[in-house]
């Protein structure tokens, strides 16, 4: 039997001297979450696993069509007026 897949929580990118360790907080269930219960989980990897495991995670982005980089709430509008206070003609 398989066991279920954690819960990230968040987690914490520390530099080393040949890398990094990024450590993970994990949980087991909605509960665990919600007491503040969680399990740390520390991975020692260097710049070549790094890059790699940052196209894996942006690779998952394009196939969820999301964007790598979240734009603030209301962009669009305040991009339009930017545009707009931009078109008027100088005396």
């Amino acid at each position: 039997m398989t066991e279920a897949p954690a819960i990230l929580v968040g987690w914490k990118r520390d530099r080393t001297r040949h890398g990094y360790v990024v450590t993970l907080q994990l949980a087991r269930s909605a509960e665990d979450v919600r007491r503040q219960d969680y399990e740390r989980v520390s991975l020692a990897v260097n710049e070549r696993q790094l890059r790699s495991l940052t196209r894996d995670l942006v690779r998952a982005l394009d196939d969820r069509g999301l964007d790598t980089f979240h734009r603030p709430t209301g962009w669009r509008r305040w991009a339009a007026l930017l545009r707009k206070g931009s078109r008027t003609p100088s005396a």
